[in-house]
């Protein structure tokens, strides 16, 4: 089975779909729940300023409580963990939906809701990814974190337009309660369909990475365990390095888009133009998601994430003359089409850096680390073309993006050489 096409092999595993599916499910308040709060909040309190403070607790709350859970999840029963977090979660949601519904609740009260919200997050990705890595054969691995990656993309896509819906054809305090009924349905489903996956041993080749890219290998494994106590206290290991790429990484998209909006005001135009292009860059990542999952890669992971990186930073140079918004809109949905492909690499790479005992820690922080750049990259960018110009901003983005693939390479060296 394993010459045959990574998606023939993925297709024909019938119990990765039900899997698939219900993780699909529980994962889909990823992209409707931070909307509903930023929405909501305006809504209910009228100040937009609050709105985002509320979302930004949320988010930074989500970043910090995601390494503490893969913690968790690496010294307990996988789903025990995912259980007690999703119903937090659950819970959560329908505090916020009744205080949405109400209106007039105190800011606090908001502000240590929302904390809650992003804190309490179920771990469905990387227990989807590990449940992926327990049942496909490694050389298929790189496509389904593609797919998966991809089902994501679609999830973040689809979420601010149905929250958005929500909140004109009904309230906000909807999408808060049908969020936490898709977490208790969608999380039990696919516990009911992964747990046996999930509750197998984190010993021995079963488990994480291998120190090598080329496939597992149980002296490797042995050799690695005795050298890796921890990613938080190993500061030589190759998963700080990467770690710290990946935080690098997320910036770069978030300052382009703040930059493009200080354009639009250095030429006294309408914003509309950037949310065209922002929408277009989603739709070129769902592409090159489908692109990238249908090919079968021979170049080595490490390979494939440099030379993918270094052509999106390519792509954003050629922002820097600041063509018009119909160039750009171009540019950016070919700048969209390595934004799946460098996630699924991302997850790939750090479980072949992963020691066992470490492995779902190691990809919350890799997963952390996205989501801070992400959110760091807004505000950086902000602060730059503000201060600086539009063109600054987009030269310090493209800058950022070339470091961070240096920053990748001792990771990558060390990767190889073990």
């Amino acid at each position: 089975m394993t010459d045959m096409h990574p998606l023939r092999v993925i297709a024909a595993e019938r119990a990765i779909r039900p899997v698939l599916f219900w993780s699909f499910v529980a994962r889909l308040p990823l992209g409707l729940v931070f909307e509903a709060l930023l929405f909501g909040v305006q809504k209910t309190t009228g100040s937009l300023a609050l709105a985002g403070t509320v979302t930004g607790v949320a988010s930074l709350c989500t970043a910090m409580a995601a390494p503490l859970q893969g913690r968790l999840l690496d010294r307990t029963p996988k789903p025990r963990i995912i259980t007690c977090f999703a119903a937090a979660q659950v819970l959560t949601l329908l505090v916020l939906a009744g205080v949405v519904y109400a209106g007039d609740a105190p800011a606090v009260l908001l502000i240590v809701l929302a904390a809650a919200a992003g804190g309490t997050i179920p771990s469905v990705t990387a227990m989807t990814r590990l449940t992926l890595k327990r049942t496909l054969p490694s050389t298929s691995l790189n496509t389904a974190y593609s797919l998966d990656a991809t089902s994501l993309e679609i999830i973040f896509i689809a979420g601010p337009t149905l929250t958005a819906l929500g909140t004109v054809l009904w309230d906000p305090a909807v999408i808060f309660a049908g969020s936490a009924a898709l977490v208790l349905v969608g999380t039990g489903g696919f516990l009911a369909t992964a747990g046996e996956r999930l509750r197998e041993p984190l010993a021995g080749t079963a488990e994480g990475g291998t120190g090598a890219e080329d496939g597992p290998s149980e002296r490797d494994t042995a050799g690695r365990d005795a050298d890796y106590a921890s990613p938080l206290r190993r500061r030589r290991m190759p998963v700080i390095w990467f770690v710290a790429a990946i935080a690098l990484s997320a910036l770069p998209l978030g300052m382009i888009e703040s930059s493009l909006i200080q354009l639009t005001v250095e030429r006294q135009t309408s914003i509309a133009p950037v949310g065209v292009a922002l929408s277009v860059l989603s739709a070129g990542s769902l592409v090159g998601g489908l692109v990238y999952a249908a090919v079968s890669w021979r170049a080595r992971p490490s390979v494939q994430f440099v030379a993918l990186s270094l052509l999106q930073a390519g792509l954003l140079l050629l922002l820097l003359p600041e063509p018009g918004f119909l160039a750009i809109t171009a540019l950016l949905a070919a700048v969209g089409l390595f934004v799946v492909p460098l996630m699924s690499l991302t997850f790939l790479l750090l479980d072949r850096m992963s020691p066992p005992e470490n492995w779902a820690q190691t990809q919350s922080w890799g997963g952390a680390a996205n989501t801070a750049g992400s959110a760091a990259g807004i505000a950086l960018g902000g602060a730059v073309a503000g201060a600086s110009g539009s063109f600054i901003g987009i030269l310090a983005a493209t800058g950022i993006a070339f470091v961070s693939i240096a920053v990748a390479l001792p990771a990558f060296r060390a990767l190889s050489d073990r």
